[in-house]
């Protein structure tokens, strides 16, 4: 309706324009018109006043025309006309208009001085006996067109109120038809896309622009739900795609600790092994060999679980962790790994709290223990892998293959840092340490996803992964989480 409104009132002005101009015009028509009749009625009357002057003339003499042509203007004196005689010798008449009238022309003029400014005069010149012997003027004042053109001008107000009346209503009535019904429904389907229905659909009811682009936007309705679609389906396969890498770096390293497992788990089940004889061969300490094995039997089964709670696989379930006290629960697992390398692992927390933050368990751990893992591997044996908490600030990069324009955000957290004192990473390699599939181990001892899932679970807990290294100096890697809101 505010449009069909806009168009009645942008309309409007151009009719009363026309309007206006029409009155405008019809005022002249009006005034040429009554100027014209005016001439030819004086013109007219001229002409007969000469005609009965001449026959008087030819009657009576001169003496008798130029008495009626006296009495005439002394009867006119009250009335709209004024007729005189004019002589054609002794008359102030132009030579123009003498000359004229002499050869039996009439003469017409508007008088542009004195007092009687604007007046028509016309002149015919009366013949008698075949000659011209004078002329009869006949003079008009100038019309009073005033209360014409007051009527013309209320007649015409009159007409333009009507028209804008008769106007305003139609426009609004076809604009809201036209215009205003269609718009609305455009409306309403534009917000229904916007709270997320791309099904929205409105049925083009015209055979105009309004109508074309209502069937524009239900193709690009069309597109953007096949579109949706397609990215729903993209997303979730790769979703899939990510946990099933996840998973295969999970057991990976599984592999690579239960290798070292196998020799852990040797020692305890020879223990067990020989109590079980002792038991056999001596029942008076039959207590004591029961608790050892009992002791042996718990230490393996608690191994056992770790490595089956660590490779299970399972939707991810973000909850309050204590930071610290997960990365303590991670270094036991991967000690068999440390030792069989010669490598000794140090966890310091510096903080004196508990570190809280929204993560998943199992993807954390997986993420700590790829870096821990790849420090034990760095490390030469002998060397020391360290890996410390403490509360930090810092700024979010942008994410992976976009520029940051400006600083990031400043976010408080908690940083996890694993550091080593193995040879370290030229500047070329660790630019591209985080990329899927890279590795400098040889083929066949590593897949080269461990730090890519790593980066891909801490962006996803809305922390960052960095490093830094210098050949013949080692390698640092920190993540960072944030802290748990409060």
């Amino acid at each position: 309706m505010k449009l069909a409104i806009k168009l009645a009132l942008a309309v409007l002005p151009g009719a009363l324009v026309i309007v206006a101009a029409a009155a405008f015009v019809e005022i002249g028509r009006d005034r040429a018109e009554f100027e014209a009749d005016q001439t030819a009625d004086d013109r007219a009357m001229a002409g007969a006043f000469a005609d009965g002057a001449g026959k008087v003339w030819e009657a009576v003499g001169e003496p008798a025309a130029r008495a009626a042509m006296e009495q005439i203007r002394t009867f006119d004196d009250a009335q709209r006309y004024r007729v005189s005689w004019v002589d054609l010798t002794t008359g102030t008449l132009p030579a123009a208009a003498r000359a004229a009238l002499a050869r039996g022309e009439p003469v017409l003029w508007h008088e542009i001085r004195g007092d009687t400014a604007g007046w028509l005069h016309a002149v015919a010149p009366v013949r008698a006996r075949g000659q011209v012997v004078g002329a009869v003027e006949v003079a008009e004042p100038p019309p009073d067109l005033r209360a014409h053109v007051r009527r013309t001008i209320s007649a015409t107000a009159t007409t333009t109120l009507v028209l804008a009346i008769t106007m305003m209503l139609v426009t609004l009535l076809v604009g809201a038809w036209l215009v205003g019904a269609p718009i609305a429904g455009l409306i309403a389907q534009a917000r229904r896309v916007a709270a997320g229905d791309l099904s929205a659909r409105s049925q083009p009811r015209q055979r105009d622009e309004l109508g074309e682009l209502t069937r524009e936007l239900n193709k690009m309705l069309d597109r953007l739900e096949t579109a949706a679609a397609e990215v729903r389906a993209s997303t979730l396969g790769r979703i899939a795609a990510l946990e099933q890498l996840r998973h295969a770096e999970r057991l990976t390293t599984v592999g690579r600790i239960a290798s070292s497992v196998a020799h852990e788990l040797g020692t305890p089940l020879n223990v067990v092994s020989g109590r079980a004889r002792l038991i056999l061969e001596n029942a008076g300490e039959a207590e004591t060999h029961a608790r050892i094995v009992i002791d042996q039997a718990d230490r393996m089964t608690k191994i056992i679980r770790q490595l089956l709670d660590y490779a299970r696989r399972r939707p991810p379930q973000k909850e309050e962790q204590d930071l610290g006290k997960l990365a303590s629960d991670v270094l036991p697992l991967l000690a068999t790994l440390a030792s069989k390398k010669g490598v000794e692992m140090q966890f310091r927390n510096e903080e004196a709290g508990p570190a809280m933050v929204i993560a998943d368990l199992t993807q954390v751990q997986q993420a700590l223990t790829n870096l821990i893992v790849n420090a034990i591997q760095a490390s030469v044996s002998g060397g020391n892998v360290d890996v410390a908490l403490r509360a930090a600030r810092g700024r979010r990069p942008p994410p992976r293959g976009h520029a940051l324009d400006g600083d990031g955000a400043l976010v408080e957290g908690y940083e996890l840092s694993v550091r080593d004192y193995g040879p370290g990473m030229p500047p070329d390699v660790l630019a591209r340490v985080f990329e899927p599939f890279f590795t400098t181990k040889p083929v066949g001892e590593s897949t080269g996803l461990g730090l890519s899932v790593a980066q891909d679970i801490v962006d996803e807990h809305g922390g960052w992964l960095a490093a830094e290294s210098e050949p013949g100096r080692g390698s640092r890697f920190m993540l960072f989480l944030p802290r748990r809101a409060s």
